[in-house]
């Protein structure tokens, strides 16, 4: 990984290509809002109920209450674990992240909001079915 003098990394494409993501998956807005939940309800437990985050994980976690579009982690899982269904979808982890933390509500929106989809509509009608069915699913999971 190529550094400069301060530290910093030149490029983010190499953090990505480092063995510390190899395994990991990208993650909903409502899973980092559990996380930091999880992790505050935690902190609370062990330090008295007056444990406060610092001010830039306080920021990230206000962001991830008011922008989380899942009503549980349950909910989230079971979106992520319908849309990953290669013969049933053909989606690409990130376009199944972007579509539950955008929560677009038809087959236009999603394709301005997310490029690649536009790919799955040029399908034809199977690839417009695969969206529609997608959107459907978003509107059993997700916040409305």
């Amino acid at each position: 990984m190529a550094a400069k003098k301060d530290g910093a990394i030149d490029d983010i494409n190499e953090i990505y290509e480092s063995k510390d993501f190899e395994n990991a998956r990208m993650l909903f807005i409502s899973d980092v809002e559990h996380i930091l939940n999880e992790n505050l309800s935690t902190r609370k437990e062990d330090n008295g109920t007056s444990y406060e985050f610092g001010p830039v994980v306080e920021k990230a976690y206000n962001y991830a209450k008011r922008f989380s579009t899942f009503n549980s982690s349950n909910d989230a899982s079971a979106f992520r674990e319908e849309l990953s269904n290669p013969a049933q979808y053909g989606f690409q982890e990130h376009e199944i992240v972007l579509l539950g933390n955008l929560c677009p509500d038809n087959l236009d929106e999603a394709a301005h909001l997310i490029p690649s989809i536009k790919q799955h509509v040029a399908e034809g009608q199977e690839g417009a079915e695969k969206i529609e069915r997608a959107i459907g699913e978003i509107q059993k999971h997700c916040r409305q």
